[in-house]
């Protein structure tokens, strides 16, 4: 895959995990965070399956890539129950985080320290997430902190995706982290007690996050790690948080209004600064 079909994949991704937000958001009118998540990643292992090929899995394979199932399940986990209080755009948003604590946490682990550039594109996501949130007008809910927690999770998600890759098939890792979400989700849903209701919306995003967001977009995610730089990555996920706050918006699930332009615009900036560090660093 050239550099170029690389990134127009992983556009395509990043716009379908963009409009899940306000996706997910309307189907938990009718059924539970932990339940959606069952019947997500449930039917995300159904369309794995034929092409994971169990028998030629390795105790390797499994030891590099659970952690990336384990991650995800967290990551996901706290995101959706996060939805049933907050925002699409501010879960977009605080989840978009994610990109900056990754070289917080690498450096936590012993690896680089973190630079000027990326502590600079930190403070400035921060200033952004204060607009967004703006506890003085609007109480910050435990859906936002939920999605705090989440954009952790994905954090280390990313980390644990980048050492997989590089020794496990592309293809491999993403059918062991969705079966791996999938059984660590099946079971959670039963403390829910399977709270559903089957509407059409309810069909409609469970088949979409499933066969777009789950199995096509995290197969993107791997595949193109393997052509593009981190930087490269990191700049096409930043805007996915635009994708779904323009969508909610569009919806009509929140009002588009200067904090929500003023944040997000600074979010995005933030992340974008902290990336172009490693650009610098590799010239």
């Amino acid at each position: 895959m050239s550099s170029g079909r690389a990134i127009l994949v992983l556009v395509a991704a990043t716009v379908v995990w963009g409009s899940t937000f306000s996706m997910v958001k309307g189907a938990l009118a009718a059924t539970g965070p932990l339940t959606f998540l069952a019947l997500r990643f449930g039917l995300a292992t159904v369309l794995v399956l034929p092409a994971l090929r169990l028998g030629h899995v390795t105790r390797r394979d499994l030891w590099l890539s659970l952690p990336c199932g384990a991650t995800l399940f967290a990551g996901y986990a706290l995101q959706t129950a996060g939805l049933a209080t907050t925002t699409p755009s501010r879960s977009a948003f605080i989840t978009a985080l994610s990109v900056l604590l990754v070289p917080l946490l690498e450096s936590l682990g012993g690896g680089c320290r973190p630079t000027r550039w990326q502590w600079s594109g930190a403070m400035v996501a921060l200033v952004g997430l204060a607009l967004l949130l703006r506890p003085a007008a609007t109480p910050v809910s435990l859906g936002d902190a939920l999605t705090g927690g989440c954009a952790i999770a994905f954090a280390l998600h990313i980390l644990t995706l980048q050492r997989a890759v590089r020794t496990v098939g592309a293809a491999r890792v993403n059918g062991i982290q969705i079966l791996c979400t999938a059984v660590l989700a099946l079971p959670a849903a039963g403390f829910e007690g399977w709270s559903l209701r089957w509407t059409t919306q309810l069909l409609v995003a469970v088949v979409v996050c499933a066969g777009l967001a789950t199995v096509f977009a995290f197969w993107a995610m791997t595949t193109v790690q393997r052509v593009l730089s981190g930087t490269q990555t990191a700049v096409v996920l930043a805007f996915e948080p635009v994708a779904a706050a323009v969508l909610s918006v569009a919806l009509g699930q929140e009002a588009l209004s200067a904090a929500l332009v003023a944040g997000g615009i600074l979010v995005v900036a933030g992340v974008l600064l902290a990336t172009a560090s490693r650009t610098h660093s590799h010239r």
